[in-house]
């Protein structure tokens, strides 16, 4: 994955011309997806498809991977703050309209929410900018399954965007700054740096949070009939939750939870909130 935070707006034709170029970098790194900021080639508004997303598309069927190019769409009278998906044949796969658009853009406004993509390497979704300031769209990723969520920006976010990951067990890649966050909501440390306003990590999108609750018999089970397979990556002892993640090739963490019927921290947070939401309702006791 290739975070390339390469600043909002400026000249078009220069902006495009370095976005490619940087996307033959990441490319020849074998990324799986590769994420441009905010609107990084200017506020001129294009159709999609258009020139901008054709020539990405290009870069992204030569090196066969994802890109996400964030620019403004022209769509009949209305105009976008958009994040294009595009995918490994080049083709769009799909693409994201910011819901809260800053004040002084001057644009429409989504109507269509936030939503995920389904990709070959994982569940993501996208979200911009000022929808940091909304806890809204980040739980809605989260009801819908998003494991990654790429957040092309105009500016670095900060300490918000690791609350988010942390709150959501999900993965935030933020291209303001170019930080990218895990499902702890700790920015990793090691990553690559192939140039000047590029960063390459990867992350393992099955490690596992699991709420200590009604779960620490069957955990500790799992790991001594797994032991060379699954471990505890960390045990988060303030919070309340096991980390677990895959020690070998072809075994999954979350197969195996679902094999010892260890809800997940994100599934038992959602059937606690509908259960207990459920009881409130009928004004029953917990």
């Amino acid at each position: 994955m290739a975070v390339i935070p390469i600043g909002f707006g400026g000249d078009r034709e220069t902006k495009i011309k370095l976005a490619l170029s940087h996307l033959e970098t990441a490319g020849s790194q074998g990324v799986d997806i590769a994420c441009l900021p905010e609107e990084f080639s200017g506020t001129q508004a294009e159709p999609v498809p258009g020139p901008t997303t054709n020539a990405i598309g290009e870069l992204a069927k030569k090196h066969g991977m994802w890109v996400i190019c964030p620019m403004r769409e022209q769509s009949g009278e209305e105009q976008y703050n958009t994040a294009v998906l595009i995918d490994r044949q080049g083709k769009i796969a799909g693409y994201y309209r910011k819901v809260f658009v800053f004040w002084g853009e001057g644009l429409n406004v989504s109507r269509e929410g936030v939503k995920v993509f389904d990709t070959d390497f994982g569940r993501i979704s996208i979200l911009t900018c000022f929808d940091l300031n909304f806890p809204e769209l980040w739980q809605d990723a989260e009801k819908q399954g998003a494991e990654i969520v790429f957040w092309p920006s105009a500016y670095c976010g900060g300490a918000p965007l690791n609350g988010n990951a942390m709150i959501h067990a999900f993965n935030i890649v933020a291209v303001g700054a170019g930080n990218i966050i895990d499902c702890t909501g700790e920015t990793l440390k090691e990553v690559e740096k192939p140039r000047p306003q590029q960063f390459i990590a990867t992350l393992d999108l099955d490690r596992t949070l699991i709420h200590k609750d009604f779960n620490e018999k069957k955990v500790a089970t799992l790991l001594a009939e797994h032991k060379a397979e699954v471990e505890m990556e960390k045990e988060c002892g303030m919070e309340g939750w096991y980390l677990l993640r895959s020690v070998k090739a072809g075994v999954l963490a979350r197969d195996l939870c679902k094999q010892y019927q260890i809800e997940v921290l994100r599934d038992y947070r959602h059937r606690s909130r509908e259960q207990i939401n459920e009881a409130r309702k009928d004004g029953k006791r917990i």
